[in-house]
């Protein structure tokens, strides 16, 4: 069972007088579920086989990783039957909804219950006490998740999963209450106009349901962070009005990063004798902060540099369906890299992120989903409008929100080539939202997030928030390492040109990372972890450089699914410092050195447990390969197997030390002294040491893979941690290819080894992906014996007709082979073969075209006998 909270009343915090006030549960559990259309919902008639399911829910939790493209977008119905608990007299009954994709029509007792809502990811409520009755109700949920082009989000690098995927809770109060279903489902306003070290004020709006006639009082009373009593307010209230209350305290301890000190505004509707109708609970956090296009970030007059993590909301298998524990976890894990800045994006998220932003000291900006493309027509605009509203209303009292984001990305679909209509629509959006934050919201700054040239913006006249983000993927789709750090100052330079006091945010930035790729010579899009962990470094020290990046946020804190994305892992957007099981990248622990205060050393690497190479020289006994420390103090010492390879200075929180492997079971420690206390880290490798001559009888070759036409190594982590090594030109007594070139990516901008494909029939894509294409040979000079030859092929991206012969030894293993027409385009073929070596001449396996190119993607040999 899922949070359920009733908020008891102790009147007049003085006594130990207790009432329900206010009845707050989930009622996440027993629900019926149907997948497709119901034409008649009301009807008693209808035959529909329901399954039984628990919220969180989502429908795309396997459509959106299987091999098929798309996933389902339309209707799912919920069913439930609920008796009432009898809290209160005449009571109201609501029903909260966190979240639900994207249109929701709400039934009770076969009424229908207002307007749909509309949008996926904004809170919102519904007063259903007029359709209720004694007994058993039913209540009916339609949501619908398929594409609508006056809703946005139109389109983006996410996917729009369906279903009532956070929590439903049920709410009574009596009649006389604080608003429960307005737009945006809260009731309470709090604002800190004027906040010092010596004093803060405080005034709070709040909106209620009183009757006309009545004598009604608004009690609000600030809470230290030990719940005593700071001060007691009492406003008396109007038909109709909202009631202002207005406060100030003196000495106030102050909300920071480094210290998100928390108060509590406990806000009471009372009678004129005294006692207490309805109680709700907000966050108070006192701080004053300041945006610099030139100097950065200040809070409470302290410049701080911003720098964090954007963060998506899903999870693997659960879609975005997610517990609200995985939710906390999420941000435990930020908090211990050490972050002090949240992008909330491409929308509002589950309440529990805010909750902990406001814990965790993280300055936060959230923004609606307006990402890509602007909704079709003036419905659609005012839809929009209607989702920033929402969003900016019931996240108001987080403490840790310093601005509203109107949009991500919106130029996505160049405004200038869909037609002058369009266009002024487009501005005209952006333009509204702007003055909307304004109006919502004086309080913050206004935000938007481009990723066009300034210029591009500038030109169509969108620039009009106080605040600009730009998402920028230098060293990833475009340009080199090199390049990094003058096109970022480029950028930064560009963009003050035209607003000199719009601060500047980099809002994205970074590059992917498959776990399961390692690569001791990691190339651009590679999605190899060790290029990743290049790329950060680069982009941090320009970041803490240049005051003018007054905040950073990598894209992304995890890795997150995508449907229609074909990368390393197939529909995963794996740019995440963790993976989309949170498991830590290398890159993590880069960010938790430089960002954290706390003493911190650790082998970033240390998950890569299985590793092989080829050893030093004939006969040799190891294999010396790089590996990266990371960490905070001054200096560490490495000790590989008990020996120690002495001390070196961390740089920019790095040290490379190159370490000899033996074959087996390898013990790495690491050692490092900070004020007195001795800092440890260890790592258990378990090597594979090839021989450089494979008839070695010093160290007798047994098995390879090889991974054809790439650089990087490649894990099998369903299978054993299997490992493929990278691929090599043939030297003789050894392994390696003859002739052929590498697979490259069709773009010519990109221009990277092998190509995004989602291919069918594996879980090893990144092994095929990269391929030699053209190769005439691949030879191992093994000695005598039987073994056991694998070869791994797919035909990729190509419309030509490709025809080849396959020879082992002078026979002829494979004949005329054509794997589009055989196996299908973008399909794995796994092929073995029993090979017997009589003389001392290895395994030469020919390639022969037919027609068009050959191609070979990996291969494998086992010694049997």
């Amino acid at each position: 069972m899922k949070k359920i909270v009733v908020f008891l009343l102790i009147a007049h915090f003085g006594t130990m007088c207790a009432q329900h006030v206010r009845h707050v549960e989930t009622i996440n559990d027993n629900w019926n579920f149907y997948k497709g259309s119901i034409e008649n919902p009301i009807s008693k008639k209808r035959s529909v086989k329901w399954e039984k399911v628990t919220l969180p829910h989502s429908w795309n939790t396997q459509d959106i990783l299987d091999d098929e493209d798309g996933y389902y977008r339309g209707d799912g119905w919920y069913q439930k039957t609920m008796v009432f608990p009898k809290i209160y007299e005449n009571q109201q009954i609501f029903l909260l909804f966190e979240a639900a994709n994207q249109v929701t029509t709400l039934y009770v007792n076969g009424k229908e219950i207002d307007e749909a809502h509309i949008g996926g990811y904004t809170s919102f409520a519904r007063d259903i006490t007029s359709a209720v009755k004694e007994g058993n109700n039913t209540i009916m949920i339609k949501v619908n998740n398929a594409h609508n082009d006056e809703i946005v989000p139109q389109a983006a690098d996410f996917s729009f999963y369906g279903g009532i995927y956070r929590d439903l809770q049920l709410i009574i109060t009596k009649p006389v209450h604080f608003e429960v279903a307005n737009l945006g489902a809260n009731a309470i306003f709090i604002k800190t106009p004027k906040v010092s070290e010596s004093l803060a004020e405080v005034s709070i709006q709040a909106k209620l349901k009183r009757p006309l006639k009545g004598r009604f009082y608004v009690q609000h009373t600030l809470l230290d962070a030990k719940r005593s009593s700071v001060k007691t307010i009492k406003t008396k209230t109007t038909f109709k009005e909202d009631v202002f209350s207005k406060f100030q305290i003196k000495s106030p301890n102050l909300w920071s990063p480094e210290n998100p000190y928390l108060y509590t505004l406990v806000s009471e509707v009372v009678d004129k004798n005294g006692l207490v109708l309805d109680r709700v609970e907000n966050p108070v956090g006192f701080r004053w902060f300041h945006f610099d296009a030139k100097k950065g970030f200040s809070i409470n007059g302290k410049q701080t540099k911003l720098i964090g993590t954007n963060r998506h909301q899903d999870f693997y298998g659960k879609a975005n369906a997610v517990s609200d524990e995985i939710h906390r976890n999420d941000m435990k894990l930020l908090k211990e890299m050490g972050i002090n800045f949240l992008r909330i994006a491409h929308y509002p998220q589950d309440p529990a992120i805010l909750e902990m932003c406001n814990k965790y000291g993280f300055v936060a900006t959230l923004e609606i989903p307006f990402v890509d493309k602007a909704a079709a027509n003036e419905k659609g605009k005012q839809n929009t409008v209607t989702m920033l509203k929402e969003a900016i209303r019931f996240h108001y009292n987080n403490p840790a929100i310093v601005a509203w984001n109107l949009g991500n990305e919106t130029t996505m679909k160049a405004p200038d080539k869909l037609g002058e209509k369009y266009t002024k629509h487009f501005v005209e959006t952006h333009k509204i939202l702007s003055e909307t934050i304004k109006k919502e919201d004086a309080t913050r700054y206004s935000y938007t997030v481009f990723f066009r040239e300034p210029a591009y913006q500038d030109k169509l006249g969108i620039r009009f928030t106080d605040i600009v983000g730009y998402n920028k993927y230098y060293g990833w789709y475009v340009q080199e390492l090199g390049d990094i750090d003058k096109n970022l100052r480029s950028l930064v330079e560009r963009s003050l040109a035209l607003n000199s006091d719009k601060p500047f945010i980099l809002s994205e930035y970074g590059g992917g990372a498959d776990p399961r790729i390692r690569s001791y010579n990691p190339t651009r899009f590679d999605f190899s972890v060790e290029y990743q962990f290049l790329l950060h470094k680069t982009y941090l020290k320009t970041i803490l450089d240049m005051p003018q990046i007054v905040g950073a946020n990598v894209w992304n804190f995890a890795d997150f699914q995508v449907e229609h994305r074909k990368d390393a892992v197939p529909h995963i957007n794996s740019k995440g410092l963790v993976s989309s099981t949170r498991k830590k990248k290398d890159a993590y622990y880069l960010y938790q050195a430089i960002l954290n205060k706390t003493p911190f050393i650790t082998i970033p690497s240390k998950a890569w447990e299985k590793r092989a190479g080829v050893a030093d020289e004939i006969n040799g006994k190891v294999a010396t390969q790089p590996i990266t420390l990371v960490g905070n103090t001054k200096d560490v010492e490495l000790i590989i197997n008990g020996v120690s390879l002495g001390k070196k200075d961390f740089d920019f929180a790095t040290a490379v030390y190159n370490v000899p492997f033996k074959n087996g079971i390898n013990l790495i420690e690491i050692l490092s002294t900070q004020e007195g206390k001795i800092l440890k880290d260890f790592a258990t490798i378990d090597f594979t040491l090839q021989p450089k001559n494979l008839k070695s009888k010093t160290n007798p070759f047994n098995e390879i893979a090889i991974n054809v036409g790439s650089t990087c190594y490649f894990i099998e982590e369903h299978n054993v941690s299997y490992l493929w090594m990278p691929d090599q030109e043939y030297k003789k007594g050894s392994f390696g290819y003859v002739g052929g070139e590498l697979l490259r990516h069709p773009s010519k901008r990109r221009n990277t080894i092998g190509t995004d494909v989602s291919v069918k029939g594996t879980e090893n894509d990144p092994i095929y992906q990269t391929q030699r294409v053209g190769i005439k040979q691949y030879k191992f000079d093994v000695p005598k014996g039987t073994y056991e030859l694998t070869l791994l092929l797919a035909e990729l991206k190509t419309r030509d007709s490709n025809y080849m012969n396959i020879t082992v030894n002078e026979k002829r293993v494979w004949s005329n082979i054509n794997l589009k027409k055989e196996y299908g385009a973008d399909r794995a073929v796994t092929k073995r073969f029993l090979i017997s070596v009589d003389d001392e001449n290895g395994i030469t396996i020919d390639f022969e075209a037919l027609e068009g190119s050959t191609r070979l993607s990996g291969v494998k040999l086992r010694k049997v006998y």
